[in-house]
């Protein structure tokens, strides 16, 4: 199977297509993922994600020899629970995890109860998923891994440029996707500068990724005026100043005067990670969020508990507290010294420490 992305006539929306090796369209997934994409409710992404794994489940239809010269929907209309489950077996076998496994589970049942609906032509007499229940077991939520300020200022001891570690220096201190960072503009930043100069932390406009559908939504997260004032340097470089660009400008660019991108910013603390000596998967830009809420749980910022969960939640976007509960574990009356004194470190305090112990100047940036 192959996939091709078009445009449906809503919105002019695009939208993915099953098509066989043959050529023959795949009416029934390709029916279903159009049904998904227009109800607004997913971002392209994610109907691109559901595409992909309805994809290796039908090439894994087409594989088997007792369907042989039949048709993708025809296989579709006549299959039984039993050859789905056969088919998560050997996902299981080849070393899948389980969350993986329970993913195109659940993008499967969801198909076959479309195909089953009125929606969906009732093209089958049941799904085969009436009693909800799924084979692969729920996998347990993981914990947050943290990164420690120590840890971002060994990260960035492996970036050659200054733009790179301002970059992820405000990824870090903002607790931002990396999809938000790339859309920060340098407008964004000059709004600040009028704000009073013995501000601690700044009010910033960002724009979301967890809207509906994908939509673009705007939030007001804090930056610590450490790292507006990194910025603010950065931008007053002559590299970033004369940089061509035509348009709103991003406030942070590549070492090619072009605009960081989200694949890029993600290779670019990959390849410092490795170059410094961490492990695998010990720093990403997600575990550098979990690290964000690490300080904001060790801050001042907030009376309790509660409080600073409500902060975390505001900061990075989250829709439900229930999301952010995931910090919960973590109270901030573990965090005491030796003598028992509450511990508490202020955020901008150590936004300052790291731009200090990490700020690249011109003379020192690789050639």
């Amino acid at each position: 199977m192959n996939v091709v992305n078009v445009r449906t006539k809503r919105k002019l929306k695009l939208c993915p297509v099953l098509f066989s090796k043959d050529g023959d369209l795949a009416e029934l997934p390709s029916a279903y993922l159009k049904a998904k994409s227009e109800t607004n409710k997913h971002a392209l992404p994610v109907i691109l994600l559901y595409a992909d794994h309805l994809k290796s489940f039908c090439n894994y239809l087409k594989s088997l020899d007792l369907y042989l010269g039949y048709s993708i929907d025809d296989i579709l209309c006549g299959i039984s629970r039993s050859v789905i489950s056969t088919y998560l077996v050997l996902l299981k076998g080849q070393g899948y995890e389980t969350s993986y496994v329970r993913l195109r589970e659940t993008i499967i049942s969801g198909m076959f109860g479309w195909l089953a609906s009125s929606e969906g032509g009732r093209v089958r007499k049941s799904s085969g998923f009436e009693n909800k229940k799924l084979d692969t077991p729920k996998p347990k939520r993981k914990r947050p891994r943290y990164v420690t300020h120590e840890q971002v200022c060994k990260l960035l001891g492996g970036m050659y440029w200054e733009s790179q570690r301002c970059a992820v220096h405000t990824l870090y201190d903002l607790g931002l996707r990396v999809s938000e960072l790339v859309r920060v503009t340098k407008d964004d930043i000059d709004e600040l500068e009028n704000l009073p100069a013995e501000l601690a932390y700044l009010p910033l406009t960002v724009r979301g990724s967890k809207g509906k559908a994908g939509e673009i939504k705007e939030r007001t997260v804090i930056i610590t005026r450490a790292v507006y004032a990194r910025i603010k340097k950065y931008h007053s470089s002559a590299r970033y100043r004369f940089a061509a660009y035509k348009g709103v400008k991003p406030a942070f660019l590549n070492t090619f005067g072009k605009p960081m991108t989200i694949k890029g910013v993600q290779k670019l603390i990959a390849d410092a990670a490795r170059r410094v000596g961490f492990k695998s998967k010990t720093v990403s830009p997600h575990r550098l969020r979990h690290g964000t809420a690490l300080t904001f749980l060790t801050g001042e910022l907030g009376d309790d508990h509660i409080q600073k969960l409500i902060l975390i939640k505001e900061q990075f976007g989250h829709e439900q507290l229930s999301t952010t509960n995931v910090y919960a574990g973590v109270s901030p009356a573990l965090f005491v010294d030796e003598l028992g004194v509450r511990y508490v470190k202020p955020r901008y305090l150590e936004a300052k420490k790291i731009y200090e112990s990490t700020y690249l100047s011109r003379s020192k940036e690789k050639e």
